[in-house]
């Protein structure tokens, strides 16, 4: 608690190295209950590890890091067992968050019960991450690229699930950060540094001209 504002994730400190890159560089973050944080940056400036260390899928190899919170986690590539439902996917991913079942599911994925999770397509398959995320009613959502592969009515289902949640948001989605973010950031070089609200649509589209060689604007990719 910091004054009246519940911290709910905090990191101190945060170094990663994966292989022999140092991937984050004494990294320090907080999100308070309520708040919405927006990671911008380019592929490989260390957005994917910081939700990863978040949602304890991997640990720090310095630092502290702090959750105090119930979580779900959407990662930037759906990793769905081939062989089950997407009902039975569901169903154990609710266990796991230590429900009885997944009950109503959001993102239209209700229709997809019975789908078996090799057959769903890119769409798919990130609405039925988001949908297991969504699971329980978390307290903090950890969201890696998120509107990948939705159309544009699951991007503005999206949009309304966040603005009443707490969430950390690695995104190329600048329309996604402008509609939802409370604050942003910009990760370089393993580096985390604050950006005004207003910058993102120079950071992200600065990242995605890095990535692109500024060959299109970035609306014109989806």
């Amino acid at each position: 608690m910091l004054g009246a504002v519940m911290v709910i994730l905090e990191a101190i400190g945060i170094t990663k190295t994966l292989g022999y890159r140092r991937v984050l560089a004494s990294v320090s973050l907080r999100v308070a209950r309520g708040e919405r944080v927006v990671l911008l940056g380019e592929n490989g400036s260390g957005k994917s590890t910081l939700l990863q260390l978040a949602a304890r899928v991997i640990e720090p190899d310095q630092g502290r890091l702090s959750v105090a919170c119930s979580l779900g986690f959407a990662p930037e590539k759906p990793d769905l067992p081939d062989h089950l439902l997407v009902g039975e996917w569901l169903d154990l991913v609710a266990s796991l968050k230590g429900l009885q079942r997944a009950g109503e599911l959001a993102f239209g994925v209700g229709e997809l019960r019975g789908t078996r999770t090799s057959a769903l397509s890119l769409g798919q398959r990130q609405r039925v991450s988001l949908a297991g995320a969504w699971l329980g009613d978390p307290e903090l959502l950890l969201l890696d690229e998120p509107t990948n592969g939705l159309d544009r009515e699951t991007q503005a289902e999206l949009t309304a699930r966040l603005a009443s949640s707490t969430a950390l948001i690695a995104t190329h989605d600048r329309a996604l950060g402008r509609a939802v973010g409370t604050r942003a950031f910009s990760l370089r070089g393993g580096e985390l540094s604050a950006l005004e609200l207003t910058s993102i649509d120079l950071d992200a589209r600065r990242a995605e001209s890095d990535l692109l060689g500024a060959r299109a604007p970035l609306d014109d990719r989806r």
